[in-house]
């Protein structure tokens, strides 16, 4: 029986997080199988394993800090019992009272943790961290870590937490839910034991690595790891509030008449991090109604999508005071549910008599007159805190339809200078004055990796044109059969491919090539925040009805702000073909070694034993990471793309 671990100190980064599993428990490896991936300070590792055997237990989840030394797998002979190594690994690390934590301070010794931010802790609790006289085992203190998915992530929002201080959790449990430059995703605890301490709130943006919160079976404990590494609270890294966020944002607090509880504020909910409005379309209820936990109460158009609200909470709806067509900022009332009339009455009133600050009515019904452009200068459009033009969902659709920059537009006719569908019917497209618009996260994130590709990765470019007659004709004939895509018959093709041609799953890693065993396909997927990557796992493993299911699943995901095989890619497709682009060529996706860039099907003529005849052509044009991939490589995975594409019909068996 052998124990995988992470390498002690040498050529590696002494700490790093677990990206991805390359094996699964039960599966038969050999010695020099890649088993793991790990991200370390920007690189990826591959772990082998250094046994004949079968993967018999997985001790460090995907999405685990590891440090030098730590355990990661036990590779055994197959239905061994593996009890005994699991108890004396156990026995070699510190214990607290639940389970061991994963990286121990020296007793007596300066904890290298800092606090990124205490937003959410009581002002008791910050008392308790700034004083020297705490006492307690700072050794008995297990940190929870921000982790980094991702070798771009530098930071991350809490959005939730699912978690309380006093509870008492377990590996495995999801603890908060949180947001990177690029998706929204669960965290997963990986210790055990009581939550004694939550330092980071929701809505705080924290470094990767830096710690969130505490485990500890004492509070005393937790005060005493702090107060030697002696830390004072800085001031919270929290998120940009918007620029007029109205005074009744938060629900009014009733006055001393209205017994506590009596009524609850039905909220305006925040769907996504850069949702500052949504629109009422429609109300599925009325006053008077008894509702009930998780039954759809009314739908509300956002700036990305119209969705169904549940109710988070039940009783009677004793007054709704936004009416559809109604646009309202986030997190403000819409709604009450009480008992009694009176006490949303008084509960109102308590507030100075404000119902609700509605942004405004749906622009049809007041559209302004058109003004004439030359006789006064544009004003600059009102831009949020985060840097974005302030519009509504349907002035936000009629631009990306006309293709107006919003804000050249200038200030709109609604409130605050908000932009209406009316203001681009009648807007000047002619640009007349320079907008400077911060970059979000997401495209700095965009901008830095690119920018590393291209200044960093020697791009080689090859090209063909495909005879996608027959790809087409097949095509139409399989979408009646079941749900697909022209680009579901390029992914297949591609994994094929790939998994012919090893170079395309290969990476370069520290002065050396490493192969990944899996052919995990990356889908480009053009979002209104920039371009994201989901990834199909296996897609040479899966049929071509099973992969454009599970294709749509991963791309709907990334369009809701969810992105699916973060970090397991090893080769990407984009496709340009359905906005009419030819050809072009795309920059690649590090660390992955290529990527496909698929024009338009298109009507063409060829010319074959002197004769010309009619089809459809396709131009797709390959981008390698020539330090890895050779310009014949490069030629024979065209090549044998070209055949699999013009013999469609072996792509649906």
């Amino acid at each position: 029986m052998h124990i995988i671990k992470y390498p002690e100190k040498g050529q590696f980064s002494t700490e790093g997080v677990v990206i991805a599993w390359d094996k699964n428990v039960g599966d038969v490896v050999k010695k020099g199988d890649l088993i793991t991936k790990i991200e370390a300070s920007g690189e990826w590792i591959q772990i082998e394993s250094a046994a004949d055997g079968a993967l018999l237990k997985v001790l460090a989840d995907t999405g685990r800090f590891v440090r030098s030394g730590d355990p990661l797998a036990v590779i055994g002979k197959e239905g061994e019992d593996i009890s005994k190594v699991l108890e004396q690994l156990e026995q070699d690390k510190p214990v607290t009272a639940k389970q061991a934590p994963k990286v121990q301070p020296k007793p007596k010794a300066k904890p290298a943790v800092e606090v990124q931010s205490v937003q959410s802790t009581q002002p008791k609790n910050e008392e308790v961290m700034t004083s020297p006289q705490s006492t307690g085992n700072p050794d008995n203190v297990v940190p929870i870590l921000m982790p980094q998915a991702g070798q771009s992530m530098e930071e991350g929002t809490i959005l939730s937490w699912k978690v309380k201080e006093g509870d008492t959790i377990e590996v495995g449990q999801v603890i908060m839910e949180i947001e990177t430059d690029k998706a929204t995703m669960e965290v997963e605890a990986t210790d055990a034991g009581r939550l004694a301490r939550i330092v980071s709130g929701e809505g705080d943006i924290v470094e990767v690595k830096k710690p969130v919160a505490f485990i500890a079976e004492n509070d005393a404990d937790v005060d005493a790891y702090l107060a030697a590494a002696g830390i004072t609270a800085p001031a919270a890294k929290s998120a940009p509030a918007p620029a007029t966020a109205p005074a009744q944002a938060a629900p009014a607090q009733p006055a001393a008449s209205v017994p506590e509880g009596a009524v609850v504020p039905i909220l305006m909910p925040q769907a996504g991090q850069s949702m500052e409005e949504g629109t009422i379309l429609a109300w599925k209820v009325k006053e008077g109604d008894t509702i009930e936990v998780g039954q759809i109460i009314m739908e509300i158009e956002t700036d990305k999508a119209t969705m169904e609200v549940e109710a988070v909470d039940a009783g009677r709806v004793a007054k709704i005071v936004s009416a559809e067509g109604d646009i309202v900022e986030v997190k403000v009332p819409v709604a009450y549910l009480a008992e009694e009339g009176v006490d949303v009455d008084a509960y109102i009133a308590s507030a100075g008599g404000a119902l609700v600050p509605v942004v405004a009515k749906a622009e049809a019904k007041a559209a302004p007159a058109k003004s004439d452009a030359s006789a006064a200068p544009k004003t600059p459009a009102s831009v949020s805190a985060s840097g974005r033009v302030k519009a509504s969902p349907a002035a936000r659709k009629a631009a990306a339809d006309k293709g107006i920059d919003l804000a050249s537009i200038g200030a709109g006719s609604g409130p605050g200078g908000r932009i209406l569908a009316s203001d681009v019917e009648n807007a000047d497209v002619t640009p007349t004055e320079t907008h400077v618009q911060p970059l979000s996260k997401m495209r700095r994130a965009i901008a830095k990796n690119l920018l590393y590709s291209k200044q960093n990765v020697p791009h080689f470019y090859a090209k063909t044109t495909i005879d996608a007659g027959l790809l087409f004709t097949t095509y139409r004939k399989t979408k009646e059969q079941f749900k697909c895509s022209v680009n579901d018959f390029v992914t297949m093709a591609c994994a094929k491919a790939v998994r012919q041609y090893s170079a395309f799953r290969s990476q370069y890693i520290d002065n050396s090539i490493t192969e990944n065993p899996s052919v995990n396909i990356g889908i480009a997927v053009g979002t209104d925040e920039g371009l994201t990557v989901p990834v199909v796992v296996g897609a040479d493993k899966m049929k071509l009805e099973q992969l454009s299911a599970r294709t749509r699943e991963v791309v709907e995901s990334a369009r809701n702000g969810k992105l699916e095989g973060m970090g397991k890619g090893v080769f990407t497709i984009t496709n340009l073909g359905m906005f009419g682009v030819e050809e072009f060529a795309a920059i690649i996706n590090p660390p992955e070694s290529g990527i496909l860039a698929v024009g338009a099907i298109r009507e063409g003529v060829i010319v074959k034993d002197q004769e010309m005849r009619p089809t459809r052509l396709m131009t797709v044009t390959v981008s390698v990471d020539h330090r890895v991939i050779d310009g014949v490589v490069a030629a024979q995975f065209l090549k044998t793309l070209k055949e699999l594409l013009e013999n469609p019909e072996q792509l649906v068996s």
